[in-house]
C-alpha cells in the first residue's frame, strides 16, 4: 500500500484477540495482515483521538473513518473490516446439548435434576 499514513512504532499483533497472529487469522489475507501489522497502532491512534493527523492523508482517514458515507481510502476499507471482525469473532454457534433439553421443567428431588428430553 502506497500511503503518507507513518507507520506504528511497534508492530501490531491484536495478539490477545488472533492468539496465533493476524496472518493465520483466515480473516486477512497475506497483504491486510501485512499491512495492519504495519499501520495498525496508528490506524487505532488516529481513530481514537490519541494521534493527531500529521498529513492530508492522514486527515482523510479521520475524516471518513468517522463519516457514515461511501468510503474511498483503502486504508479505512482495512481498518473497517478489521473492526468488523473483532465485532463478529465472539460469536460462534457450537454443537451444545444444552438446548436438546429444556431446563426450566427441570424438577429437583433428593438432590438429582432430571431433564425433560425435547423432541
Amino acid at each position: 500500500m502506497e500511503t503518507a499514513i507513518r507507520k506504528g512504532k511497534i508492530t501490531f499483533y491484536a495478539s490477545d484477540i488472533f492468539p496465533h497472529g493476524l496472518s493465520r487469522s483466515s480473516y486477512f489475507n497475506k497483504r491486510e495482515a501485512e499491512e495492519l501489522m504495519m499501520y495498525g497502532h496508528t490506524f487505532s491512534g488516529l481513530q481514537d483521538g490519541s494521534l493527531s493527523p500529521e498529513n492530508e492523508e492522514e486527515a482523510a482517514f479521520v475524516t471518513e473513518i468517522n463519516s457514515n458515507e461511501e468510503v474511498t481510502l483503502y486504508s479505512v476499507k482495512l481498518w473497517h473490516k478489521y473492526l468488523s471482525v473483532v465485532a463478529n469473532k465472539g460469536v460462534f454457534h457450537g454443537f451444545s446439548m444444552s438446548s436438546r433439553y429444556v431446563h426450566s421443567n427441570a424438577q429437583q428431588s433428593n438432590n438429582d435434576i432430571t431433564f425433560n428430553y425435547v423432541r
